[in-house]
């Protein structure tokens, strides 16, 4: 069931995050029209909400934010619905702007890459000190279960 995020790397086992006396955050993506979308620390339940991966860094601290949205067929692209919010996250390019809002502060990211992996490649996970990460995972090609990879956008915090 690929709409649940801990169905997404199935042999990943990650350690148990920081306390967040958040529970919800929001990520804007001027380029896709994404504006305040909502992030949930931890849960399952991509239909209302995006998700961010149990057990990653959160926002502007350091180590790696890993968030998970849906794609559908991009012809079907609507920023508003949690289960296509993703589905044109493809277009994004390098220099893009990420914007996450936590706790009351604002996180500027900047897309440094995009790359496709597979569910088994758990690395994308991996927590990174050495600054503030933000990685997009969603299911591509958008719309086609039949051999799923992972789309992979990672950003770095910029100063």
């Amino acid at each position: 069931d690929l709409t649940k995020p801990s169905n997404w790397f199935p042999s990943a086992t990650l350690p148990t995050q920081e306390t967040s006396k958040v529970g919800f955050y929001t990520i804007s993506i001027p380029k896709l029209k994404i504006d305040r979308a909502i992030v949930a620390i931890g849960g399952e339940d991509l239909s209302k909400n995006l998700v961010q991966y149990p057990g990653t860094a959160l926002p502007g601290k350091n180590g790696n934010a890993v968030i998970f949205g849906h794609s559908i067929l991009p012809i079907f692209y609507n920023p508003k619905n949690y289960m296509a919010i993703f589905s044109t996250l493809p277009t994004l390019k390098e220099g893009d702007k990420i914007f996450v809002e936590y706790d009351g502060v604002s996180y500027n990211y900047v897309v440094e890459e995009l790359f496709e992996i597979y569910p088994t490649d758990i690395q994308i996970l991996e927590q990174n000190p050495a600054d503030s990460f933000l990685t997009l995972v969603t299911c591509t090609p958008p719309g086609d279960p039949r051999n799923p990879k992972r789309l992979i956008v990672r950003a770095r915090v910029s100063a």
